[in-house]
């Protein structure tokens, strides 16, 4: 997700928009931090403002990450992480205050006016040598978006999937889980961004992709017509993160908060709620 969206108006800008903001590169296997550190006072808490936590977020923001594109509401997978966070750090909603950075600044290199950034942001190594991420808050699976009426659809397991024609943006988790792990017998077909991936698809020139499960269920219900999600990928999911100042010393202890959080069920209890997956998505076998 290199590229996200401007502010524009219309479902024919929404579609360029989600395109956009497919464009992410590969995002590197996180492992949550062992030994978290305590959580102090707020007053000791090394902040932006003292007594504040300044959290921001890209405009618009779309569901099911943020709702009514108002981050302040608690409402959406996303904006109720992010209070969860505050609240377990210490702040009251009172004390959090909600401000506004475009996606790709906020992992872009230099100061940043926020002490985290929450909007579904990868974490990738390029990214970590520009700003601090803190653990996964979310892994998000890997699905295959394919034709409504190809036989991709029929396939269970990996094995069957390697005779298909795939295509993926070079460089992406995608590319390297075709490559290592799905194989296809044939060539691949690699382009510069997931849109031309997704025009190939579109066009007929590979038979499937692979996309983020949100991400999928846009490109199959609002983006194009004609197009169906396959299963989940095993073993793999694009894991998202908080954003830093490169050098934080808020890191630490928001990776606490997040270990509290998955400990306790908060964060899974959130993806169940925002961001559950429907019984009928089978996941593909490994043979």
């Amino acid at each position: 997700m290199t590229n996200r969206r401007t502010l524009l108006g219309g479902s024919a800008a929404l579609a360029a928009a989600f395109a956009l903001r497919t464009e992410f590169a590969a995002a590197e296997e996180s492992t949550p931090t062992a030994s978290p550190v305590a959580i102090p006072d707020i007053s000791e808490l090394p902040l932006r403002q003292e007594g504040k936590l300044t959290i921001h977020a890209d405009q618009p923001l779309y569901p099911p990450w943020f709702i009514d594109n108002d981050p302040t509401n608690g409402q959406g997978f996303e904006s109720a992480v992010a209070y969860a966070i505050a609240e377990t750090l210490g702040f009251t909603e009172e004390q959090v205050e909600w401000g506004y950075t475009s996606f790709n600044a906020s992992y872009a290199p230099g100061p940043k006016d926020f002490d985290f950034y929450i909007t579904e942001v990868s974490i990738t190594e390029e990214r970590k040598e520009a700003v601090d991420f803190s653990d996964p808050y979310y892994g998000e699976p890997l699905i295959i978006v394919t034709h409504a009426d190809s036989p991709v659809l029929e396939a269970r397991s990996i094995s069957e999937l390697r005779p298909f024609r795939f295509g993926t943006q070079v460089g992406t988790t995608f590319h390297r889980y075709l490559e290592t792990t799905i194989q296809p017998e044939g060539d691949l077909f690699v382009y510069d961004t997931n849109a031309d991936s997704l025009t190939a698809l579109v066009n007929g020139v590979v038979d499937a992709v692979i996309q983020t499960y949100q991400i999928g269920i846009f490109n199959t219900t609002i983006q194009f017509e004609g197009l169906a999600l396959g299963g989940i990928l095993p073993g793999t999911t694009a894991d998202l993160g908080l954003v830093l100042e490169k050098g934080s010393e808020l890191t630490p202890f928001l990776n606490a908060a997040l270990h509290i959080l998955r400990e306790d069920g908060t964060l899974k209890a959130l993806e169940d709620e925002w961001l559950p997956i429907p019984p009928e998505v089978f996941t593909y076998t490994l043979d």
